[in-house]
């Protein structure tokens, strides 16, 4: 066996111990498990906010069933807004454009049947990126993953506190039935 090979053989090894140890101990990646507190939601937003889509796929992932707007549901998610920008973040001795810095925003306010649980909020994801004059495809590319990257940063901030306000919620409610 080369030494190359041993190597590779010796990092399999030692990532699949790893992976083992890990898995033994209960580690596993954050999803979220809102069943507990939300059985049905509700998701309204303008025509114009293409977040919704992989909202209520985070929303079905996580055993949370959509139903209609204007159905009784649990919870009900606003997308008030959704924005995209992007501003030059620093430039080359040219005074060309050096690299991009994007900003996506989404405005939101959760509420259930009671009322308001959460009121206008925003959720907020920023990313930059250096422009490779010499390879516009790529560098546009590389755009495209930053703004799916940062949609998924934004659904989480939006789950995060979807579960938050719907734990606070179920906290208020059970100790006003012990009271």
């Amino acid at each position: 066996m080369t030494h190359r090979a041993s190597q590779f053989t010796a990092r399999a090894a030692a990532a699949t111990l790893v992976i083992v140890l890990l898995a033994g101990c209960g580690f596993h990646l954050r999803g979220w498990d809102l069943a507990a507190n939300v059985a049905t939601a509700t998701v309204l937003s303008a025509d114009r906010v293409d977040i919704t889509r992989d909202l209520e796929a985070a929303l079905r992932q996580s055993g949370v069933e959509l139903v209609a707007a204007g159905e009784p549901a649990d919870v009900t998610i606003e997308i008030l807004d959704e924005s995209v920008s992007r501003r030059s973040a620093s430039v080359s001795g040219q005074a060309r454009v050096a690299e991009y810095e994007l900003t996506s925003l989404v405005a939101y306010r959760i509420s259930s049947e009671d009322g308001p649980l959460l009121g206008r909020s925003q959720a907020r994801a920023e990313r930059s990126f250096r422009l490779d004059r010499d390879n516009i495809v790529g560098s546009s590319e590389e755009q495209a993953l930053l703004e799916r990257e940062m949609r998924r940063d934004l659904i989480e901030q939006i789950m995060r506190s979807l579960n938050r306000v719907t734990e606070q919620a179920t906290a208020e409610g059970a100790a006003a039935e012990t009271s």
